[in-house]
């Protein structure tokens, strides 16, 4: 091919989206019930912007859910406006000093090293890289050029930061401290069980996808040059071409389609369209739909075709039990980075230590759709008037089986229910008692 027949080539290709389709289906079963979110008592309010971009908790946990299934690699820096140390926690609320989280792709993690202490192994620096819009002077444009930011401990055994520009040049230094004093640790954690980039867990998929493309490229292009036939003439050449010096002009290098008409040399006279024969489309095709056969294998069931006739509930459990223990140990993993880090966001925030219990994010990991049947509901009522099992079971039962929100708390519903039961009584009460 020359280049402009490469071109065309690669246009003619389809790509078959199953990793992008997978992925809205996983991130969408990670999300499909909100997270459940553990803060101390009056801390709630600090959940509504946690990144300092008006993303909620839920929010944020879902895009850097969804990032980090491409990668299966990120991380998570919790970072605070630095102030005087005589500005109270009211005034700096006040101006609008809260911490922040921020997340950087694996593609802003460039450097980081560990360090050794006995088991404790922490962070010695992680450098990341920042795209960051900067003004050109004396003019109104601006460019994108990359600083970098380096989280360090330093030789006083704190924490320090320090920003390069692209020149390498520092522009902004500081060591992070709170009321509290400095700290002896980076306020970074990766987004991955291990302490190394991991194989994200739709890498299979990728290589099988970019499988069935290149295939596709190829029968998109045999189709094209196969799908409209080319005539031709046997028997008769044309005459040969010469230039203005005698020389006989070079013949154009042969070409297929319909707006071409080859001629072959004399023998048995022919007139006729030359068309494709054989099974070499047919086996192209066959090895794509192979492909797209191993990639719902390796996760993406939502792309494959139903089942004809009835799936029973056990078998589609069975056939889904692998993808969702992947899935839910993904969350579990990122439900533990989360808490960690809404811990330390809360404690810069308010001033206050924490313990380490009273704060926790669980991220969903029912992904099982089918809801609560009305005779399942039945016997689980049943079972609880008759004394079978607590009203906390229950509760949980009911909030397991979609009955209930997912965030639904019992304390709150039983004082709603009493208010409830207080307000029917208010009216069905006679006037006359009063």
């Amino acid at each position: 091919m020359d280049d402009k027949d490469y071109a065309d080539y690669k246009v003619r290709a389809q790509f078959f989206n199953a990793v992008g389709r997978t992925l809205d289906g996983l991130a969408g079963m990670l999300s499909r019930k909100p997270c459940i979110v553990k803060v101390p008592d009056g801390m709630e309010k600090y959940l509504d912007n946690v990144d300092g971009k008006g993303h909620t908790i839920q929010q944020f946990v879902d895009m850097v859910c969804k990032d980090t299934l491409i990668t299966g690699w990120g991380g998570l820096l919790v970072d605070m406006p630095q102030s005087d140390d005589t500005v109270s926690q009211a005034d700096f609320e006040s101006k609008g000093l809260y911490a922040y989280m921020t997340y950087y792709k694996a593609e802003a993690i460039t450097k980081y090293r560990w360090q050794t202490k006995g088991r404790f192994n922490p962070l010695k620096y992680v450098i990341l890289k920042e795209p960051t819009e900067v003004e050109l002077t004396g003019t109104f444009n601006t460019e994108i050029r990359d600083y970098w930011r380096v989280l360090q401990i330093d030789e006083n055994g704190n924490y320090k930061q320090t920003l390069y520009n692209d020149k390498l040049e520092p522009v902004f230094e500081t060591n992070p401290k709170w009321k509290h004093g400095t700290f002896k640790e980076l306020l970074f954690s990766f987004t991955s069980a291990n302490t190394e980039p991991e194989e994200p867990l739709l890498s299979d998929l990728v290589n099988v996808n970019l499988s069935h493309y290149r295939k596709s490229a190829d029968y998109e292009n045999g189709l094209h040059w196969t799908g409209v036939a080319t005539p031709y003439e046997r028997g008769w050449l044309p005459e040969t071409q010469y230039d203005e010096n005698g020389n006989e002009v070079a013949q154009n290098p042969m070409k297929l389609g319909g707006t071409q008409f080859l001629y072959f040399p004399p023998g048995t006279e022919q007139v006729g369209y030359l068309e494709f024969s054989g099974n070499g489309l047919g086996q192209i095709s066959q090895a794509m739909q192979t492909d797209e056969e191993r990639m719902a294998i390796l996760g993406a069931r939502i792309i494959a075709q139903q089942k004809k006739g009835v799936e029973a509930a056990e078998t589609a459990k069975i056939h889904n039990a692998a993808e969702n223990s992947v899935l839910a140990s993904f969350a579990n993993n990122m439900s533990m980075i989360f808490s960690k880090a809404l811990r330390t966001y809360l404690m810069l925030t308010t001033g206050q230590e924490i313990p380490q219990e009273e704060v926790s994010v669980k991220i969903n990991t029912d992904y099982d759709v089918s809801t609560m049947s009305p005779s399942e509901l039945t016997a689980l009522v049943a079972l609880w008037q008759s004394g079978g099992i607590a009203k906390s079971d229950l509760f949980r039962n009911l909030k397991e089986g979609e009955i209930l929100d997912a965030d639904r708390n019992l304390d709150e519903m039983n004082a709603e229910i009493d208010e409830e039961q207080k307000s029917k009584m208010a009216m069905q009460m006679p006037q006359w008692i009063e």
